[in-house]
């Protein structure tokens, strides 16, 4: 199905734009290993005349030589397997090792199992190297059960399995992010009297920083110093990369300058991370200063540190500076990648200069660069951006037949925009067409969805949709819960919403500012101060500050409520814990006092605006003209003389 049938059809000529300038069960626990044969599937294969006659000369040769360089074909391999396999006597398991381990090297991991079973067929017994061979093929091939498997025959076999054995299980379980079955099998090396060395440990703490979990691995990091055990340069790696993403930039600049202090040799890797780093946190004068300690240490910008650069540069709309070091890249060497230009695509598309970035995009396909999805998702979400949905939705159909499919993100940048134009069943639709080619919504386009269908009232579809939502393993969020609540309080159900956000805390999603402030103000409305107070220092039990919107509703809530020296004292606390009232607030509780006539009080609150250097808006002055009214002759003059001066410089808009 097309996502531009779903549309009504519209001019193609952003889609003719870019279209011109595009080109079981356990195999090794059942004892059934796979029944290929070990010459099956090979007819693709040419012979190499020179070996087409195996002889004891060539076989050393080929052993001692080719196999240990990996420079074998697979037909020369099987050839000489057989032929070992028919001398008499049988070579040692030793020179079959040889021969296994080069297939496993060329990624022939099938005829390995294949020629072990030949070998079990001959009764010639694997040692511990023949098994590790085996096991690491089994894991390539992504059968993880039957590399404990082989575990256990090196057990059976009264083999003590070594560290290679198990760092190559630790590892495969870490690519497939079984991290908790990884790390006990880690800790239950010294059982079979075998120990982690510095692979192994990196293995495990480069998967633990994966993870988000860098204190982990910072403390694997320590333990594996205190054992004497060197960290290799993966491991520094890791850690830094780990303190990166945690923002915890202090700390990584530590762990670098103590890997100098040790002689670890840092690498382009270790340069990128802390450059990328100082650039997303706009410290470029930093970043420059690592660049050229890179240089002075022999080691010289690569693609990825361009990129990290570019990036940065774009970020802060220096686009002349960016399109300079696009030129250095190329006159260095380092040829644009489709990263390079999705990024300076991406740019020019949030700029509003699709000329821009139609023109980029169709010097990446003439310089051999192929759009990507992300390139093709840029410009969908900037024609959306403009209301263009019909010609993002062409584009969609594009991308389709150049070989690229939309992603999650890029169906979710389509739904937005239809919420936004109010088209709830196309946005469903487009769910639905989502589903059905593989493509499953996330929590972000459930929640769109979810917000704009309460808006429109249609509660009965918000209910299916957290249905579809929790069967796909998407749980409701902080957003989903928040949506939900603010309808609820706007329908009245405020003890539905009360319940709702115990739920959320139950379920571990911590209620946020706009969470609490939603129910806060519909407390107030009801004029439930005492329940509204309750509820703020729940927020603060939670670790939530209340910001000035929460601080406004209350002090509204409790001048309506006739509590004007309570709404007072807010203003105050308010300021004691460093959030700053703005003009509504004062606004707020000048028209409260200057209803009851309350002159001190109105000239203190604008003198505490003047401090601040707040200037009164139009509501202010309303306020105060309403009050000047209301008195007498001898009065207002005396407001008027104690009414203090404020500064005619522009303010900021609040």
């Amino acid at each position: 199905m097309s996502v531009r049938k779903m549309l009504p059809s519209a001019p193609a000529s952003f889609g003719r734009a870019l279209s011109s300038s595009s080109a079981s069960q356990s195999a090794l626990a059942t004892g059934k290993l796979p029944a290929s044969s070990t010459h099956s599937n090979n007819t693709h294969i040419t012979s190499d005349p020179k070996s087409s006659v195996p002889n004891p000369h060539s076989l050393h040769q080929f052993l001692t030589k080719r196999c240990k360089s990996g420079a074998v074909t697979l037909d020369e391999a099987l050839r000489f397997f057989d032929y070992m396999v028919s001398m008499h006597p049988t070579p040692p398991i030793s020179s079959f090792n040889h021969l296994l381990g080069a297939l496993a090297k060329i990624n022939h991991h099938h005829h390995v199992i294949s020629c072990y079973k030949r070998l079990n067929s001959i009764a010639l017994l694997p040692d511990i190297m023949t098994f590790n061979i085996l096991l690491n093929c089994c894991c390539y091939m992504g059968r993880i059960c039957d590399g404990f498997s082989v575990l256990g025959k090196i057990l059976r076999g009264g083999y003590r399995p070594g560290t290679v054995t198990f760092t190559t299980l630790i590892r495969w379980l870490c690519m497939k992010d079984k991290i908790g079955e990884a790390t006990r099998l880690f800790r239950n090396m010294s059982i079979f009297g075998c120990f982690p060395n510095a692979i192994t440990y990196g293995t495990i703490i480069g998967a633990l920083c994966k993870h988000g979990r860098v204190e982990n691995a910072k403390q694997l990091f320590l333990e594996m110093k205190n054992r004497g055990i060197s960290p290799n340069l993966n491991a520094y790696n890791c850690i830094l990369h780990g303190f990166c993403c945690m923002e915890n930039l202090e700390a990584a600049k530590g762990l670098f300058l103590k890997m100098l202090d040790e002689r670890v040799q840092a690498d382009v890797v270790t340069f990128n991370v802390l450059i990328d780093a100082l650039s997303k946190k706009g410290r470029m004068a930093e970043a420059n200063e690592l660049i050229d300690l890179m240089i002075k240490r022999g080691h010289h910008p690569d693609r990825v540190t361009y990129n990290i650069r570019i990036n940065a540069l774009c970020k802060e709309g220096k686009m002349e500076e960016a399109n300079k070091l696009v030129d250095l890249m190329i006159k260095r060497g380092q040829h644009p990648n489709t990263v390079t230009y999705n990024t300076l695509i991406n740019a020019h598309c949030k700029e509003g200069r699709m000329k821009e970035a139609k023109a980029l995009f169709e010097l990446m396909t003439q310089r051999g660069q192929h759009p990507n999805t992300v390139t093709y998702t840029t410009f969908i979400d900037a024609l959306c951006k403009e209301g263009r949905i019909e010609e993002a939705s062409k584009l969609v159909d594009l991308m389709i037949q150049q070989g690229q499919h939309p992603d999650t993100v890029t169906y979710t940048t389509l739904v937005d925009a239809l919420c936004k134009k109010g088209r709830i069943n196309g946005a469903i639709k487009l769910v639905y067409l989502m589903i059905q080619q593989g493509r499953y919504p996330n929590r972000v386009t459930y929640n769109t969805l979810i917000g704009r269908i309460c808006k429109d009232g249609r509660m009965e579809k918000v209910n299916v949709l957290l249905d579809s939502m929790i069967k796909r393993g998407q749980h409701p969020d902080t957003v989903t819960y928040t949506t939900l609540i603010d309808v609820l309080c706007k329908e009245g159900k405020l003890e539905e919403a009360n319940k709702l956000v115990i739920l959320m805390i139950d379920r571990g999603q911590h209620p946020n500012t706009v969470t609490y402030s939603t129910l806060i103000d519909a407390l107030c409305k009801k004029r439930r101060m005492k329940d509204a107070n309750k509820l703020v220092e729940l927020m603060i039990q939670q670790g939530q500050h209340p910001n000035t919107i929460t601080y406004n509703i209350m002090i509204n809530g409790l001048c309506k409520n006739g509590q004007l020296e309570k709404a007072k004292d807010f203003l105050s606390e308010m300021e004691v814990k460093g959030c700053a009232p703005n003009v509504v607030t004062f606004n707020t509780l000048i028209s409260c006092f200057a209803d009851k006539k309350d002159t001190s009080k109105v000239v203190e609150l604008l003198w505490r605006m003047a401090e601040k250097n707040l200037s009164p808006n139009t509501i202010t002055i309303s306020f105060v003209l309403s009050l000047l009214f209301k008195l007498n002759d001898e009065m207002r003059q005396e407001f008027l003389n104690l009414l203090p001066t404020f500064s005619t410089r522009e303010q900021p808009r609040r």
